[in-house]
């Protein structure tokens, strides 16, 4: 019954990442590239914890990683030789290889935590990578005029091909979700939550996307994914030391309020923060 509460509790936060990280990325793909990390995942391993600060401890080095997976699919999107597969088993066989290919590096990260630095240190290393990244790689992005139509969020899913891969979605999803619950320690807990289905589904149908339109690009996605991490850390920790010091253990209600109340901060942040960054790198290269 447990199992079964917190996949109903996951399912609707993790696809609903999905649905906006994809969609994000055919309207802004700078505030996408930062959504590909977003904490839901997260902080709902967190909130349903027994130990808030291991599993959000076991999350730092994870999404550091997660942002150099993204960053290299993105740079690399057409390098798999799917061109002839179906659509649908190419998304399916992209999501399949990311993911296999993150469980290897992030075993070996969650086997060697201990010996890395804590989260104030990597949030520095981090900060650096993030700016070091954008100073060298931002690409400029032509602009339109203003005369680019975008499809509304309801018709770029509400179509045959689009429930599709919600379906697709919610199979993946529960087949992770339901794995997840036979780890015996935290950190696997931790771990399972890093994973970042739904911006590989994300990113697997923008790919898609730009083998059906080569005039799409995908490289504005990139520019900021490294800023995930410096969203991630001090959410992730600000959280968990709440739970831990401030709010009872049985109040679910209280902890659930404090998550929402967290993501709002941290959405808020992405929204106020990224499109003056943009315009700033934009200006400068």
């Amino acid at each position: 019954m447990d199992v079964l509460l917190a996949f109903a509790t996951k399912l609707p936060l993790a696809l609903l990442v999905f649905l906006v990280i994809a969609y994000a990325g055919t309207v802004n793909k700078r505030i996408a590239g930062v959504l590909f990390t977003f904490p839901i995942l997260n902080g709902i391993a967190i909130v349903t914890s027994g130990d808030p600060v291991r599993v959000a401890d076991a999350i730092y080095p994870l999404v550091m990683f997660n942002c150099v997976l993204f960053a290299l699919l993105i740079s690399f999107s057409h390098l798999l030789p799917l061109a002839r597969w179906p659509r649908d088993v190419r998304l399916i066989a992209r999501v399949v290889i990311s993911s296999i290919v993150w469980f290897a590096g992030a075993y070996l990260i969650t086997d060697l935590r201990a010996d890395l630095p804590g989260a104030a240190m990597l949030f520095v290393v981090a900060a650096i990578i993030a700016a070091g990244f954008m100073f060298r790689f931002w690409c400029v992005q032509p602009a339109d005029g203003g005369k680019a139509q975008y499809p509304t969020f309801l018709s770029y899913w509400v179509n045959p091909a689009g429930a599709w891969r919600v379906t697709l979605f919610v199979v993946a999803y529960a087949c992770l979700s339901f794995a997840s619950h036979a780890a015996l320690d935290e950190k696997w807990v931790g771990m399972a939550s890093a994973l970042p289905l739904p911006g590989l589904f994300a990113l697997a149908t923008l790919i898609e996307e730009t083998e059906r339109a080569p005039a799409i690009t995908l490289t504005a996605l990139r520019d900021t994914v490294f800023l995930g991490p410096l969203l991630v850390i001090p959410f992730n920790w600000t959280f968990a030391h709440l739970l831990v010091d401030f709010v009872p253990e049985n109040s679910l209600i209280l902890r659930y309020v404090l998550l929402l109340a967290l993501w709002a901060v941290a959405a808020l942040a992405v929204v106020l923060i990224v499109p003056p960054l943009a315009k700033y790198f934009d200006r400068r290269s």
